[in-house]
């Protein structure tokens, strides 16, 4: 393990993408690599995706490309990076013409016309297809880019895409988790999207071959074993997969394992069983062990400047890296060692990149343990920060007790003359210690109570326990001086809790809302019991008692009056919902009852039995059932029509059949599966059935037996549930193989994969408004997605085993789960309880925003050129200010609230009235972009801040003539009237903060100089601080007097963009560039509590005029309102969920005894009127 072996001789590239070069040793992917390339040649535009690590990059450089090469000499114009400071279209132009030889790139304004002179010359050059290969793409859709830039460049793309160049051939590649962030920003633009290609990982079976092929293709050649080989593929399958050899593969992470697997049995290592995480590890360790003397500085290298904050790659131009590493004195020679030993190993990539080339890591799996080793290091540093802390305590605690010793004997001395008199002080001074120690006492008992309960409720989130999560935190008895409580809160508000959590003994098989959404049936099957509860979890439930073996289902009448029950008992029971009077037994079935569900009208029940039946009683229990025999497996899913005439049953027999429900006639076969049918359903219209098989398949058939049926193929493990969306144009199916799918009812288009859940999926459902899906997986959540596949998912967490079902409230706000750790929970369907509330409408970034005095609206301004009232609470709909030709930089309302202010990189000031009536008032003068203008504190003047670098203050009503304060050195970025009215603040990009007089007549007098440019500067209330930020991404809290030291507000990480002090001027909120607010104590002391939620930096952050609200504007187009009182949080926590801790909890976390948490837990109950606790011992 000392040195690597020459990398010439290992037949395993690691990290690397195999190139053309390497085809020769490119096993394994002949088959998809012809598909890829007939696909390719078939369609102007193809997307392809798949896993990290799948092979993208490798199956076109050394698979596809070259077969298009050789057998159509096609051109390749090849990118296969993107660098985050470089405008993509630019580069993609640039590229064209040096990879194409045409000559010099010309200097376009529009880039688009670069393509089109490209496209151009390329025509007149030859008439060979070209084919555009745009690799790694997931580089563009992170956070940080120029949305201008994006539009421009996905422009050009599908200008591309429609060109009617004969023989242009575009294919775009991407990371799969990547896919919804493309297609967002491409949406609209249909040739992008409509081919789409998925590259999946290879199964543990095809690794082994590959692996065994070309470790005996290495120099010299090394014959593995299938066996030893599988058990380390089965290391690496991809998460969530079955110990198997059909099992998927990490396959990049494979590729490293096995090429430092090989390069240590090539310098004689040991022949035995491998370890794939060790592996890893000592391969990176190899690499820069082999650099000996130089290996710390290329260890900074790649922590320090190939990994992100988020463990991703980023790229680094070798002119970066060449100046980093002489930040550590190395030599030209000494740096260009590193890089070629690090490239040579195959830990970094290198990529030409005119004029010179980029370096990233080869891999995301090499990030991910260069990431590891980064946070490792930095936690290592902390901690032995720590250690020295301690040891530097013990030493001055080690002085103190020397220090004591030597004056032991004087006070002795001293102590024996005068003991007469220290007897009596001496008796007082214990009293008053026996106080003391009982005051310290106390506090250190709640001190510690306070730090267990954070400590619990971060745990108990970190299980995803968030119902108890939230019940924990309204414990803690003064969140105000615990911190992190306002974010924890914060966070639980916004995350999808459980209004209420229902138990049984034994698993819960399923739980189904009533009609108008008021109660829940809950099935806990194996207790023969069916509960049901109010679906607000207050009040005790009705129990449903009487079945002798386990129940299967449970299901409402159309009135909600009555319960149907299933058993495999070989009943059906009907009982009234509010559990009054004995139920209606209907005995008949020879097996167990699977489902039993109401006619439409609920004057009939139809059941469904593994004696290979369905029967339809009458639901009151009287006259005979009609069978409907037929099926020779059991009878495993059965529906009525909506007219209730026709009933269809689906069976083991690979069969669905078409019954009409008198019993009358010969039903329809469905026939067409080749393996059992688990689910059907009717669509809303009864014209069509959708089945959904164990042979992988879903069909739409017409329910009357005409035609073909449609075949929805493309799941590769069972398909459990298939359901129509309400209109009938859709199907949504669930499936074993870990998605849910959703497609067009007739089989037209490509359907939208639901990808994230890390186990089967058992049932998928619309909601009846056909906005959201829900799905319910083996993984303990279910998942919440828009019917579009547009936006993030809302994952619901918190169940301790799988769930087996998932439904929907008939108003489709709230959502029902069953599992089998024996709970159900109720759920919001959307994440409507979260305070903070989100103004989303702009179009581009919002770059201010600003309470009116009465914090009842909201201003904004934006990029878009526009600036908008909202109501505060986010109702209704804003009122859109329109007028200037250019970005709004701010906002702000007068001190009476009537008008607004806003400054425009137009060069003017507007003054509207706040209701938009009337014409506004322009203000013009500016030479340059007016940066920020406000009210003086009477409203009777404006002061404006200029890119012009004057100040200037105008009469609101535009009358008269304006005063030109003065002139700063560069641009000015804010100017702000002093409480009085009497001073004016200004911020400048010349370094200075600078205080005028507003009457304009005296010296300014520059109130302090910070090292970059300043950003901001605004007056405390009291107008005897000023705070001020600037690009050195610091806060600094001045006095107005010029006396005494500054408080420096300093975050590094968080890059500080502005500052704003509360009304009360005992906090400052900070609005950051990591995406966040931060708010801090005026005086530096303490920790800042984070406000985190925006998608992208945020500009700025001021307080309402109580302090009881911040509002933030941000580069993601969006503006929040934060609450910052402690009451109403808890008052919102309180209402989130309805659980009450247990007693071992209250035990575990609130240090309770047993009687004390019994009675404490019994009291919780009975305040939500359940007299039966939700941890109940039910009776058998």
């Amino acid at each position: 393990m000392s040195e690597l072996p020459p990398s010439r001789d290992n037949p395993f590239l690691g990290p690397q993408p195999y190139r053309a070069g390497d085809r020769h040793r490119f096993f394994g992917r002949n088959e998809v690599t012809q598909q890829l390339a007939n696909r390719i040649l078939a369609h102007p535009c193809v997307t392809l995706f798949g896993p990290s690590g799948a092979g993208k990059s490798s199956l076109m450089q050394a698979g596809v490309l070259p077969m298009l090469v050789g057998t159509h000499d096609t051109r390749v114009v090849h990118i296969e990076g993107w660098l985050k400071d470089e405008a993509p279209l630019e580069r993609l132009v640039q590229t064209m013409f040096r990879q194409l030889d045409l000559g010099p790139s010309p200097k376009h304004p529009n880039l688009s016309d670069g393509i089109d002179s490209a496209l151009e010359l390329a025509e007149q050059q030859s008439d060979r297809p070209l084919l555009i290969y745009l690799d790694q793409l997931e580089q563009l859709f992170r956070v940080g880019r120029d949305a201008r830039q994006m539009e421009e460049f996905l422009e050009s793309l599908h200008v591309l895409a429609r060109s009617p160049l004969q023989g242009l051939q575009l294919v775009l590649a991407l990371r799969e988790d990547y896919l919804g962030r493309f297609r967002d920003w491409a949406r609209g633009r249909r040739e992008l999207l409509a081919q789409g290609f998925r590259l999946g990982p290879l199964t543990v079976g095809e690794m082994v071959k590959v692996a065994c092929q070309l470790a005996a293709a290495g120099t010299p050649a090394q014959q593995w074993s299938r066996e030893e080989v599988s058990g380390l593929m089965r290391q690496m399958r991809m998460a969530g997969q079955d110990d198997s050899e059909e099992a998927e593969v990490q396959a990049a992470f494979a590729q490293i394992v096995c090429r430092a697997l090989w390069g240590e049995r090539a310098v004689g290592g040991a022949i035995g069983a491998a370890q794939a995480e060790p592996l890893l590890s000592q391969y990176l360790d190899m690499a820069l062990e082999g650099l000996g003397a130089l290996k710390e500085d290329a260890r900074r290298l790649l922590e320090e400047h190939l990994v992100s904050d988020d463990g991703s790659r980023t790229l680094l131009m070798e002119k970066q890296a060449r100046a980093e590493l002489s930040k550590s004195e190395l030599s030209e020679d000494e740096a260009t060692t590193v890089l070629k030993h690090l490239e040579a190993s195959a830990v970094l990539h290198a990529e030409a990149h005119h004029p010179g080339q980029y370096f990233e890591l080869g891999h995301d799996w090499l990030a991910r343990k260069v990431f590891e080793r980064r946070e490792a290091r930095v936690r290592e540093v902390q901690e032995e920060k720590q250690r020295q802390k301690e040891r530097e305590r013990q030493e001055a605690e080690t002085r103190k007790l020397r220090e004591a010793e030597a004056t032991r004997k004087l006070r002795e001395e001293r102590a024996a003359r005068q003991r007469w008199r220290l007897v009596a002080v001496g008796a007082v001074l214990v009293v008053l210690w026996a106080l003391w120690q009982q005051r310290s006492a106390d506090a250190a008992r709640l001190l510690a109570r306070e730090h267990a309960l954070m400590a619990g409720t971060r745990e108990q989130m970190e299980r995803a326990d968030l119902a108890i999560s939230s019940r924990l935190l309204l414990e803690v008895n003064q969140p105000e001086q615990s911190r992190g409580w306002v974010e924890m809160a914060l966070e639980l508000l916004a995350a999808p809790v459980p209004i209420v959590t229902l138990h049984c003994n034994k698993d819960i098989s399923t739980a189904v809302f009533s009609p108008d959404g008021s109660r829940i049936a809950v099935v806990c099957g194996n207790d023969r019991i069916v509960w049901v509860w109010k679906a607000d979890g207050h009040g005790s439930p009705v129990v449903l008692r009487g079945h002798e073996d386990a129940v299967l289902s449970a299901a409402f009448s159309p009135d909600g009056q009555r319960i149907v029950t299933a058993s495999w008992d070989k009943t059906a029971r009907v009982w009234n919902a509010d559990g009054r009077g004995a139920p209606v037994v209907l005995r008949g079935h020879e097996a167990g009852i699977l489902s039993a569900v109401f006619s439409p009208e609920g004057q009939r029940i139809v059941t469904a039995s593994k004696d290979k039946t369905a029967r339809v009683w009458n639901a009151d229990g009287r006259g005979e059932p009609v069978a409907l025999r037929g099926h020779e497996e059991g009878v495993l899913s059965v529906a009525f029509s909506l007219d209730g005439q026709r009933i269809v049953t689906a069976s083991g027999d690979n069969t669905a059949r078409v019954w009409n429900a008198d019993g009358r006639g010969a039903p329809v076969v469905l026939g067409g599966h080749e393996e059992g049918v688990l689910s059907v359903a009717f669509s809303p219209g009864g014209q069509r059935i959708v089945t959904a098989s164990v042979d992988k398949t879903v069909r739409v058939w017409n329910a009357d037996g005409s035609g073909e049926p449609v075949v929805l193929r493309g799941h590769e493990d069972f398909v459990w549930s298939a359901a129509f969306s309400s209109d009938g144009q859709r199907i949504v199916t669930a499936s074993r193989d870990m998605t849910a799918r959703v497609w067009n009812a007739d089989g037209s288009g490509e359907p939208m994969v639901l990808r994230g859940h890390a186990g089967g999926v058992v049932s998928a459902a619309f909601s009846p408004d056909g906005q959201r899906i829900v799905t319910a997986s083996g993984d303990k959540t279910a998942r919440v997605w828009n019917a579009d596949g547009s936006g993030e998912t809302v994952v619901l967490r918190g169940h301790q085993a799988g769930v087996l079902s998932a439904a929907f409230s008939k108003d489709s706000q709230r959502i029902v789960t069953a599992s089998e750790d024996k709970t159900a929970r109720v759920w919001m369907a959307a994440r409507s309880r979260t305070p903070v509330v989100v103004l989303r409408g702009h179009e581009d970034a919002v770059l201010s925003a600003a309470f009116s005095p009465d914090g009842q609206r909201v201003v904004t301004a934006s990029g878009d050129k526009t600036a908008r009232v909202w109501n505060a609470d986010g109702s209704e709909e804003p009122l859109v200010l329109k007028g200037h030709e250019d970005a709004v930089l701010s906002a702000a309302f007068s001190p009476d609230g009537q008008r607004i202010v806003t400054a425009s990189r137009d060069k003017t000031v507007w003054v509207w009235k706040a209701d938009g009536s009337g014409e506004p008032v322009v203000l013009k003068g500016h030479e340059d972009a007016v940066l920020s203008a406000t009210f003086s504190p009477d409203g009777q003047r404006v002061v404006s801040a200029s890119e012009d670098k004057t100040v200037r203050v105008w009469n609101a009503d535009g009358r008269g003539e304006l005063m030109v304060l003065g002139r700063h050195q560069e641009g000015v970025v804010s100017a702000a009237f002093s409480p009085d009215g009497q001073y004016i603040v200004t911020a400048s990009r010349d370094k200075t903060v600078r205080m005028w007089k507003a009457g304009g007549h005296g010296e300014f007098v520059v109130l302090g100089r910070h090292d970059e440019g300043v950003v901001s500067a605004a007056f405390s209330p009291d107008g005897q601080r000023v705070v001020s930020t600037a690009q050195d991404e610091t806060a600094w809290v001045w006095k107005t007097n010029g006396r005494g030291k500054p408080v420096v507000l300093r975050d590094r990480e968080a890059g500080i963009l502005s500052a704003a002090f509360s009304p009360d001027g005992q906090r400052i909120v900070t609005a950051s560039k990591d995406k966040t607010a931060r708010v801090w104590n005026a005086d530096g002391s303490g920790e800042p509590m984070v406000l985190r939620g925006h998608e992208d930096g945020v500009l700025s952050a001021v307080f309402s005029s109580d302090g009881q609200h911040v509002v933030t504007a941000s580069k993601d187009k969006t503006a929040r309102v934060w609450p910052m009182s402690i009451a109403e949080i808890q008052r919102l926590l309180r209402a989130v969920n309805v659980d009450c801790l247990s007693p071992e909890a209250r035990q575990v976390y609130l240090d309770e005894g047993e009687g004390q948490a019994q009675s404490l837990y019994s009291k919780c109950e009975h305040s939500y009127g359940r007299l039966l606790p939700l941890y109940p011992l039910f009776v058998r």
